[in-house]
């Protein structure tokens, strides 16, 4: 592992983003090299921390997949089944099935899209009362918003299949599919300890402050709490960078899916709009030889990748956002072109 150049890449994209804070890991065999930059609190001017607790967003998707996946393998649920029979309303919802909302494939309209999704949008603020949507409400722009493509006639990347699928997922198990998914995933999986899907706004401690670039790209502007019902089972889950480098481990060798279903996991489709190379399975973004998620939250940026074929993996967090910018997958990706220049075809 050529640590020099890690580093040295690591502190080029640190200082290029204007991040607060910055930090990563990469496994490779038996061998770790982790490295932290900036700072976890711009006032107090406290150290970034790789080891702290971080919101991973849509990381959360490869949990809800992973319920979803068990509760097929059970048989209380088929690929097959329709929306209509669970989510009754949804345009084209008598055709859409539990695999193309796994896959983005279904077409559903993006409740992300609608401009009045959340009140609070502009203020940047998701701890107040008008932040605690029903997911009812997420549900109705589903409803009204005309479907985006037939199903299965492409794959678009949509929070609107995640949040149908932890609605289908409680009424499978007639549980919180917050509840499912930590006792039936989280705790399956040995070494989750700092890993939850919560109930309640605040971060676990310790956990750094976090940031949004306000337009300008250079002012950050200092973010509160995220009630988790805002994102939901498409966005709401917390963890460290140690757990999710246990859990892209799980996702790549499974030790909670039927082989049938593991296989269907990682069958991925290209993402309409994206470079070729970036593919969905079932909850898990396949990149090239990579697989694993990445997530761009308000505040925060996060990644966790594995490479099966050379036993490596990488995770990388920051304590900012910037609009749409994946930092962190970005991030991620130039680590591993400087171990394996060619890992895409690996």
């Amino acid at each position: 592992m050529t640590r020099d150049t890690l580093e040295f890449l690591l502190e080029t994209k640190f200082y290029e983003k204007r991040l607060p804070g910055l930090g990563a890991v990469v496994e490779m065999g038996g061998q770790r090299w982790e490295l932290a930059l900036g700072v976890s609190d711009v006032t107090t001017g406290e150290p970034f921390r790789v080891g702290d607790h971080y919101r991973i967003g849509c990381v959360t998707k490869s949990f809800t997949a992973t319920a979803v996946l068990q509760q097929i393998d059970s048989g209380r649920l088929g690929f097959d089944d329709t929306l209509e029979r669970f989510v009754p309303g949804i345009p084209n919802g008598e055709r859409i099935t539990i695999e193309q909302l796994l896959n983005m494939t279904s077409g559903v309209a993006n409740f992300v899209g609608s401009p009045d999704w959340l009140p609070t949008r502009d203020s940047l603020s998701f701890d107040t009362p008008d932040a605690d949507w029903p997911q009812e409400r997420k549900v109705e722009l589903m409803r009204i918003g005309p479907a985006v493509f037939e199903p299965g006639a492409k794959a678009e990347y949509c929070d609107s299949n995640y949040i149908l699928l932890g609605l289908v997922l409680e009424q499978v198990t007639g549980r919180p599919a917050a509840d499912v998914i930590n006792g039936d995933v989280v705790a399956s999986v040995p070494g989750l300890t700092s890993t939850e899907f919560p109930s309640v706004a605040e971060l676990p401690d310790p956990h750094p402050t976090i940031y949004a670039f306000l337009p300008d790209g250079r002012t950050l502007r200092e973010l509160g709490d995220m009630n988790p019902r805002v994102l939901w089972t498409t966005g709401a889950m917390t963890s460290t960078v140690d757990d999710l480098l246990i859990w892209v481990r799980e996702l790549a060798d499974s030790t909670l899916l039927s082989a049938r279903s593991q296989r269907a996991r990682l069958t991925s489709t290209h993402l309409d709009r994206r470079r070729a190379f970036h593919r969905y399975g079932l909850g898990v973004q396949c990149l090239g030889a990579l697989l694993g998620h990445n997530s761009i939250m308000p505040g925060s940026s996060c990644a966790v990748y594995r490479y099966p074929a050379e036993d490596v993996s990488v995770a990388v967090v920051t304590n900012a956002s910037a609009n749409m910018d994946a930092i962190s997958m970005e991030i991620a990706l130039d680590l591993v072109r400087a171990l394996y220049p060619r890992f895409i075809d690996g």
